[in-house]
């Protein structure tokens, strides 16, 4: 399959799927930015990328808090969030 018909697969599966799973779930409608989000972060999937296992386990961020942190570094993209606070 085609990298183009593939995300227009996706795409519509989403929206016939997963958002109105979504809104059902949360009593409210997706805008199109949480709709972008969601898009996003189903088509990178950033959690494979994430270090799942470690012998060093003493340094860094521990393995359950990596995931949500790799979301939410694609969820500050996503919404122009400054990279820090001033």
């Amino acid at each position: 399959m085609k990298l183009g018909k593939a995300i227009s697969w996706l795409k519509g599966t989403l929206q016939r799927g997963l958002f109105p799973n979504l809104e059902e779930c949360w009593n409210t409608t997706l805008t199109d930015k949480e709709q972008q989000l969601v898009c996003i972060l189903e088509l990178v999937q950033v959690e494979g990328f994430v270090l799942r296992r470690a012998d060093n386990q003493w340094l860094g961020r521990k393995l359950p808090g990596r995931e949500p942190i790799a979301r939410s570094f694609v969820a500050k993209s996503v919404y122009a969030f400054p990279l820090q606070a001033d």
